[in-house]
């Protein structure tokens, strides 16, 4: 689906190069993994008449940027209009493309607008990406005209890591995750998310066997218990796990089909007594991500759901 919506929308901006119709700032909007450097490039390459490899290697006429560090700095800026005033050696189009636009800081920020509003060039095209809109000055926002690119479904990328090798269970549960479905294949390889697996998947076959879960977790989840990342991972696991419950009590489609027969057998539980423990859960992973004893919140999310 990723690569229909970008080839899509390669064919109007090609369209609407050759009708000359084209904007000089575009804010290209989506999640990590939505494609949004793909198509970037994919039409800078239209404007330059270059391939994209040719573009990643380097191009005269092509200017990326992203932040140095936590920030996008006003150097760097500095850096782009210094670039920008300098007569281009090739004729036609010169592009930027300004990579997490949500990082400018105010100094930079209004180093940006002053190049937007003082451009050198009428043939500079703009391309700014971000992963989060709301979190982008609005005077910026204001100057451009905005593309949508949504993220890939959670069906989709499991679709393409059981297609590069990857188990259904764990293809299924990483998209919970992230959706990068190069990251996802990244951490499919990465023993500490299948340690996370392994250990969920016999935690849910306790629970389905009615097991003292207390008892359980003590002896058997010491190796994720003390790690705050791990245990992250766990609790996002088992609040798509208890979501799922409600989905089969309700004849819809669930996330994970390969725990279909452990939702089977733990329908029977009472809603009020699945929200409990749904909220439970939520409430933990919530407070993790403060300075907490994670050993001590987690065991108490056990005494809760036991």
């Amino acid at each position: 689906m990723k690569k229909k919506n970008i080839a899509l929308l390669v064919n109007k901006f090609n369209l609407a190069i050759q009708n000359k119709r084209l904007s000089h700032l575009y804010l290209i909007n989506g999640l990590k993994g939505s494609g949004k450097k793909i198509l970037a490039f994919e039409i800078a390459s239209l404007l330059l008449e270059a391939s994209v490899e040719e573009l990643e290697k380097g191009h005269i006429n092509l200017y990326f940027l992203e932040p140095e560090g936590q920030n996008i700095r006003v150097e760097q800026i500095q850096r782009l209009q210094v670039e920008f005033s300098k007569t281009s050696l090739v004729r036609g189009y010169r592009v930027f493309i300004l990579n997490r636009v949500e990082r400018l800081n105010p100094t930079s920020a209004n180093k940006l607008l002053k190049f937007l509003e003082e451009p050198v060039n009428k043939n500079i095209v703009g391309f700014l990406l971000t992963e989060n809109k709301d979190q982008v000055i609005s005077t910026i926002l204001s100057r451009a005209q905005e593309i949508y690119l949504p993220a890939q479904s959670e069906k989709e990328l499991t679709a393409q890591l059981i297609a590069g090798g990857i188990d259904k269970l764990t293809a299924e549960l990483l998209p919970v995750l992230n959706k990068d479905i190069e990251i996802l294949f990244s951490m499919s390889e990465d023993p500490n998310i299948q340690l996370v697996v392994k250990e969920f998947t016999d935690f849910t076959n306790a629970l389905v066997s009615a097991d003292n879960i207390w008892l359980y977790t003590d002896k058997h989840l010491k190796d994720i218990r003390y790690n705050k990342d791990l245990v992250s991972i766990f609790l996002q696991f088992l609040l798509v796990f208890y979501l799922d419950i409600f989905k089969t009590k309700n004849n819809e489609e669930v996330t994970i089909e390969s725990f279909i027969e452990h939702y089977l057998v733990l329908k029977t539980l009472k809603n009020e007594l699945l929200q409990e423990k749904l909220t439970k859960t939520q409430e933990i992973l919530q407070k993790i991500n403060y300075n907490i004893n994670i050993d001590m919140a987690f065991s108490q999310l056990i005494l809760d759901l036991s």
